[in-house]
């Protein structure tokens, strides 16, 4: 009798799932992310703050300045001023010292300056104990604008003038420094006290209340 063959059953294979597909990501993998994503705040983080960071750093030093040229002016028993130049494609500033009293006409002087100019001998010379030479703004940052007690109106061009007197008083100012995008702070300055305010805004003198 012949025997029955039996035809071999198959058999359905499942495969087993890999240890990738059971843990999603491995430790290596995400280390690289991390480092990844790290490096790309590290780069974009500078650029973000660094305005911010040297406005910050320029109107502290504006507000020191401030009070260093009130107390020359009072200790030298000199008229002094803060030359600010508004020159949008190098915006700088310096200290000057005037030879002799001065009085404060803001048209007079600007007339004088023209005519001294190669003509005669100058009323004000740089003056090197507070500020070596003509300090440059950091790239990206200008003078918005300047305002003093006897202006008629803002000054946002030219050369802009704060003066400090030997009574230890100063003109009553606004300076204000922008980046001509996001960020304008300004400087008002107290002429009593040489105090400055910091404001993180473009604020005129007008609207400053003491």
């Amino acid at each position: 009798m012949a025997e029955a063959v039996l035809a071999p059953t198959s058999r359905k294979t499942t495969s087993k799932p890999s240890p990738r597909s059971r843990s999603g990501f491995t430790l290596i993998e995400i280390m690289i992310v991390i480092a990844i994503i790290g490096a790309a705040i590290a780069i974009a983080t500078p650029r973000l703050f660094k305005k911010d960071t040297n406005i910050k750093s320029v109107a502290r030093q504006f507000l020191v300045l401030g009070k260093e040229v009130r107390n020359r002016a009072r200790l030298s028993n000199a008229t002094m001023r803060l030359v600010l130049d508004l020159d949008p494609a190098e915006p700088k500033y310096w200290v000057e010292r005037a030879k002799g009293p001065q009085l404060i006409d803001p048209e007079a002087e600007e007339k004088r300056d023209e005519e001294e100019d190669g003509k005669k001998p100058p009323m004000w010379d740089m003056d090197t104990v507070l500020i070596k030479e003509k300090r440059k703004l950091p790239s990206g940052l200008y003078f918005g604008s300047v305002e003093t007690l006897h202006m008629k109106a803002p000054q946002t061009e030219g050369v802009a003038y704060v003066h400090f007197f030997p009574e230890g008083l100063m003109e009553a100012a606004s300076i204000q420094i922008t980046d001509r995008k996001n960020l304008t702070w300004s400087l008002i300055y107290n002429p009593l006290t040489g105090q400055a305010d910091i404001v993180e805004s473009a604020r005129a003198l007008k609207d400053v209340n003491r």
